[in-house]
């Protein structure tokens, strides 16, 4: 199930308006293009770095200078060649050192890891991001309308974000659930 852009901006508001009432902050941000003006959401986590690190597999020059955690920033914009929401994000330790696609395909939990294995350059991969132009992680969209298609939902986002979001360590409250009948 593909959707509008339309229908991406109404969704991404509604998503926007939930967070703030569940403390989940997605915010709205806008993209002016000329005469088009688009919208994206974006949102920042702070996650405890629990890895253990071992020593005897590592080379010295690969060991982050003493993270106690990491930053992300998650971003959803629309993805006119697919029509599908899209999701983008940064990772990076305390120190500003960004994290490998490596340790992200390492962080995707274990119930995904066969799929990752087979997979993994079609799922979540590196990309430039359409606004800023950084290098960003990218869930790849290709699977996303044959996924959504078995999904029936009041809320594109809320329900996409509930499916890939979990893949890279983006999980939503359960007070979203209620939204999504």
């Amino acid at each position: 199930m593909t959707l509008t852009y339309e229908e991406f901006e109404k969704s991404a508001k509604d998503l926007s308006a939930l967070s703030s009432s569940v403390g989940d902050e997605w915010l709205i941000r806008t993209l002016k293009n000329g005469t088009n003006e688009n919208i994206y959401l974006e949102k920042k986590i702070i996650k405890p770095n629990n890895r253990v690190l071992q020593i005897n597999d590592l080379d010295l020059n690969d060991i982050p200078l003493h993270s106690s955690f990491s930053v992300y920033r998650y971003y959803i914009l629309y993805s006119h060649s697919y029509s599908v929401p899209v999701l983008y994000f940064n990772a990076y330790y305390e120190n500003g050192k960004p994290l490998s696609l490596c340790e992200i395909w390492e962080q995707v939990p274990e119930c995904y890891q066969d799929v990752m294995h087979e997979k993994k350059w079609q799922m979540v991969t590196e990309q430039e991001h359409p606004v800023s132009g950084i290098p960003c992680f990218i869930i790849h969209p290709c699977y996303t309308a044959n996924l959504m298609d078995s999904l029936q939902t009041s809320n594109y986002i809320i329900s996409w974000l509930s499916v890939f979001g979990p893949l890279v360590g983006l999980k939503l409250s359960f007070d979203y659930a209620k939204f999504t009948q």
